[in-house]
């Protein structure tokens, strides 16, 4: 399928006013003042594999997709990273509606990841122009934002801000990118005796994050394989559960396919765990039809009402034989705005 060229990508892309700014301490707000908040739509999609939208109006993964404030790529974007299916998934992206699009890489992507590319005999060169491409002038033009590990921050035009960390790494399984021995810890400062701690200022969750976004699941949330095992990471787990993120988005497992809303511990100890998640139904053909999948009226009540609740979505478009059977996932989050009323 062909999408709009760069100039008409810049056309539908209109200037965004969307300022991502470095993580600084917020000045102490005055008494009187109270938070106002806004209704931020998150597109979510993941796993994309140089996949393009369609126009088959029996493709859960077709044009036009559901109109979003922010659209959330948790990776996996091409099948081996070449600069073709790089500039392919980013002009996909920039067909797609919306103010703010951030994207990170998954273990496929394996000219993003430099160590890695190396290692596999890739030219050096190559890799720099991946990352240049994914950061440059097409990027821009599409309205995507490439981040790499750590934690952003953002304003969107209607004042709601809000936070993300992000991170593409994922547990050591076979040879590809971005990925860790499962003993290693870099998502916590604190860490079992049994496990390593490789955590740095980057890498490490910080607790009162907004959203999560990783390429790979929590152990035990949405991480069935086809053979039944959990290829979940239990250290992304145990900072997810610390941290308490509004929403927690990803893909890697595509069997996994869904979301589910959880409730955290509120103890607030190093041991603290998930409560068992709630697993959304999602009506496949129901969702083919409206081209995405959302939760339920009473669940999305339910989550809006109660804030001690998280959201887990992997959003893995492509499922068995290569094909996108999936739909991507609309969420609807509470946000603050940068200001206060009464300030």
């Amino acid at each position: 399928m062909r999408y709009p060229t760069p100039q008409a990508l810049a056309r539908i892309n209109t200037a965004a006013t969307t300022t991502p700014t470095t993580t600084t301490a917020a000045a102490t707000p005055k008494p009187t003042a109270e938070p106002t908040t806004r209704l931020v739509k998150f597109l979510v999609i993941s796993d994309t594999h140089d996949l393009g939208l369609t126009d088959d109006t029996s493709s859960a993964f077709r044009l036009p997709t559901p109109s979003a404030d922010v659209i959330l790529h948790c990776g996996d974007l091409t099948n081996n990273g070449t600069h073709e299916s790089l500039s392919k998934v980013l002009r996909m992206l920039g067909s797609m509606p919306a103010e703010l699009k951030l994207v990170i890489a998954g273990n496929h992507d394996i000219s993003l990841d430099p160590e890695l590319y190396a290692t596999q005999g890739g030219d050096a060169k190559d890799s720099a122009k991946a990352l240049e491409l994914m950061r440059g002038p097409l990027a821009q033009e599409c309205g995507v934002t490439y981040l790499d590990e750590g934690t952003h921050t953002f304003t969107l035009r209607s004042g709601a801000s809000f936070s993300v960390y992000a991170s593409p790494y994922t547990p050591q399984y076979g040879s590809s990118a971005f990925q860790y021995p499962s003993g290693h810890d870099r998502f916590n400062v604190h860490t079992p005796a049994w496990a390593t701690n490789v955590g740095t200022a980057a890498s490490i969750i910080p607790d009162g994050i907004d959203i999560v976004m990783t390429h790979g699941p929590p152990q035990y949330v949405l991480d069935d394989t086809d053979d039944g095992r959990s290829a979940g990471c239990e250290h992304l787990r145990r900072a997810v559960a610390r941290a308490k993120p509004r929403l927690h988005c990803f893909g890697h497992v595509h069997r996994g396919y869904g979301a589910g809303r959880i409730r955290f511990d509120e103890r607030g100890s190093d041991d603290e765990e998930l409560g068992p998640l709630q697993k959304e139904w999602v009506g496949v053909n129901q969702s083919r039809k409206k081209g995405f999948a959302a939760l339920s009226p009473s669940s999305a009540e339910a989550f809006r009402e109660d804030k001690s609740q998280g959201l887990m979505v992997n959003a893995a478009i492509m499922a068995g034989e290569g094909k996108p059977v999936n739909a991507p996932w609309l969420v609807e989050l509470e946000l603050e705005t940068a200001e206060r009323v009464g300030e």
